[in-house]
């Protein structure tokens, strides 16, 4: 049961409504969301200036892949050296990632040691024709990762996450999806260093890291909404519909309603993650400083229900990020029979690096968002939909600017 302790809509129940935003997820997008949920790469991540450029490039030949996860394999690859290069029984890898001779020819169209530049330099050891140039056979692969788990999804490999599958098939061979988890220990070293330095690497576009004070006055305008990118492999990601069960009482059925308005908005949620979700009930702002001090509040006075996979609809939920601000999610499909494939969330940021957005508000599933946050461990609980910032005035229209 939703007990909402503060701004009460009412409890009258209304009948079974759908609330339905553009169109339901599809396997397009199903493959980019596999690989491309996340954030940008994190401005203090210790990454060269020029290689981020090199990062960039890459990924905007492969626009699939994120860009910490790009920069974690440059960097245990090469070091972010352009001319690294390692002998092996193949005849040797050259450059950011460690191409040997076959997969360059394959993806470049010339032999490994071409200078078609004319600059006394293998254009293997460019690093931004290399950068270019590794996006596509990334790409390639990762298009050849995806058949592979499509023919054979009883493969233990076809379980681990898609990027974990990718990285092992570069630095072993498809043939070693077969076999997971019997993997040299190399590779499953590879994977470990490159997961780590991803998530390290990764910028938290969703936690309530931007500080709101409470009872935060309303300001006579808001801010222009910031410009969206367009290098996201899927601008229309996040979409869907959901359905308010008959008997719904009428505060949880227009917290929904409010909730799925802000679907499809591009720009001007980043890192506001617990103002969002306190919007649904007709809030400024959640009156807390982050979403994990949100959660600690919850906690201390009896509120939160830690641990419990199955949230009820308009319930909160929180998350553990791995930052410190944490992630505040909430509730507009619920399950009676607690599958967290069909819990459905708002969220925000969660796939600007595949739309391009920044601060765009999706819909995700309980699960998808789970398997974000510290390899599945990152979930903390639900609770009662309890805000304490100061209310919108009556009648405010939603999606309303974040900053009202």
């Amino acid at each position: 049961m939703i007990k909402l302790a503060l701004g009460a809509l009412g409890f009258l129940a209304v009948p079974a409504v759908a609330i339905l935003t553009a169109v339901a997820v599809g396997g397009a997008a199903n493959a980019c969301i596999a690989t491309s949920a996340g954030g940008p790469l994190a401005q203090d991540a210790p990454i060269p200036t020029a290689a981020r450029t090199w990062v960039a490039e890459t990924k905007a030949a492969c626009p699939d892949l994120p860009e910490p996860w790009i920069a974690a394999v440059m960097a245990q690859e090469s070091g972010f050296r352009p001319d690294a290069h390692a002998n092996d029984s193949n005849g040797g890898t050259w450059g950011l990632l460690q191409m040997n001779a076959a997969i360059w020819h394959t993806h470049y169209g010339s032999p490994w040691d071409a200078d078609l530049d004319y600059n006394g330099n293998p254009d293997i050891e460019d690093p931004n024709t290399h950068a270019a140039v590794g996006g596509r056979y990334l790409c390639a692969r990762l298009d050849g990762v995806r058949q592979i788990r499509a023919q054979h999804p009883d493969w233990a490999s076809s379980a681990i996450p898609i990027l974990d599958a990718l990285v092992i098939a570069h630095n072993a061979g498809e043939s070693r999806l077969r076999s997971y988890p019997n993997i040299p220990a190399v590779t499953a070293q590879f994977v470990l260093d490159v997961d780590q330095h991803a998530t390290t690497w990764t910028a938290d576009e969703t936690s309530g890291a931007i500080p709101e004070t409470a009872n935060r006055e309303q300001p006579a305008t808001s801010p222009p909404p910031d410009t969206p990118d367009s290098r996201g492999c899927l601008p229309s990601l996040g979409d869907g519909q959901v359905v308010v069960p008959a008997g719904t009482s009428a505060d949880v059925a227009t917290a929904v309603h409010n909730a799925m308005a802000y679907l499809g908005v591009t720009s001007g949620w980043h890192q506001l993650c617990d103002r969002l979700a306190c919007r649904a009930y007709g809030y400024v702002g959640s009156g807390f400083p982050s979403a994990k001090a949100h959660w600690t509040h919850v906690v201390a006075t009896g509120y939160a229900h830690p641990a419990d996979p199955c949230p009820p609809l308009g319930a909160f939920t929180f998350w553990n990020t791995g930052r410190p601000f944490g992630h505040a999610s909430v509730v507009v499909q619920a399950d009676p029979g607690c599958d967290p494939n069909k819990i459905l969330l708002t969220a925000n940021g969660v796939f600007d690096s595949a739309t391009g957005n920044h601060g765009g508000v999706y819909l995700i599933s309980f699960a998808h968002l789970s398997a974000m946050y510290l390899h599945g461990h990152g979930y903390l609980g639900w609770s009662e939909p309890i805000c304490k910032g100061a209310l919108l005035p009556a009648g405010t229209t939603h999606p309303a600017p974040p900053g009202r």
